[in-house]
């Protein structure tokens, strides 16, 4: 009974992880230049990112105790992956995007923490920041996969978290090497598409009746 409510409770914050996550997508500013840290929006989008980031942690949780035995050894990768990935990011974001950039900007040092400003650029800094980057991408794509070979649960959570890896490419690359202005609307879409994804799987587990949860019989 302890671990069906655990799961339950697990889903419920996947579900909200998932939800505030597309919501700060949405409400981002166009892009992550200091410039922005004036923005009205640049504080609260970037902290409801990281209490998103932190509920999906939690959610993650639940979502393997569902399907541990399905997923096997992919499914464990993956679960620590994007566990320690939502985790560091998390802490990122809160720490560098609400606390520091903008008391920074603020101070008229919009260079220094400019992405291509020395902050940003330096090995330690880009060994974070990527590491932790490619844990959360990395450990999800694998999640989602073992997940949608598992066939626990509902299918289409795990396919949008799929399809959001490679739309997140795609982003990186418009944005980076193509320099397109339209940052917001490309961030919008990628994190739109994951928040939805998680809120699906979110919303599979909390759903769930405790005996179907207790006989942990796959879904078709």
């Amino acid at each position: 009974m302890a671990t069906q409510k655990l799961i339950r409770w697990s889903g419920l914050a996947l579900m909200l992880g998932g939800i505030a996550y597309a919501a700060r997508s949405i409400m981002h500013p166009p892009g992550e230049t200091a410039q922005y840290a004036f923005y009205p929006l640049w504080i609260p989008s970037h902290l409801l990112g990281g209490i998103a980031l932190l509920l999906i942690a939690l959610g993650l949780m639940g979502l393997y105790a569902r399907q541990s035995e399905e997923v096997g050894l992919p499914g464990l990768l993956g679960f620590i992956l994007s566990f320690v990935g939502c985790a560091l990011t998390a802490g990122a974001l809160i720490f560098l995007s609400v606390v520091l950039i903008p008391f920074l900007a603020a101070q008229g040092m919009d260079s220094l923490v400019d992405p291509k400003g020395p902050l940003f650029t330096s090995s330690a800094s880009q060994l974070a920041v990527g590491l932790s980057g490619i844990a959360l991408l990395l450990g999800l794509l694998i999640f989602a996969i073992a997940t949608l070979r598992a066939r626990v649960l509902p299918r289409w959570g795990a396919w949008l978290v799929i399809l959001s890896i490679p739309l997140g490419i795609v982003a990186v690359v418009l944005v980076s090497f193509i320099g397109t202005s339209d940052q917001g609307i490309i961030g919008a879409l990628v994190g739109s598409v994951l928040g939805l994804g998680l809120a699906a799987w979110g919303w599979a587990l909390w759903s769930e009746k405790g005996e179907t949860v207790a006989q942990g019989k796959p879904s078709m």
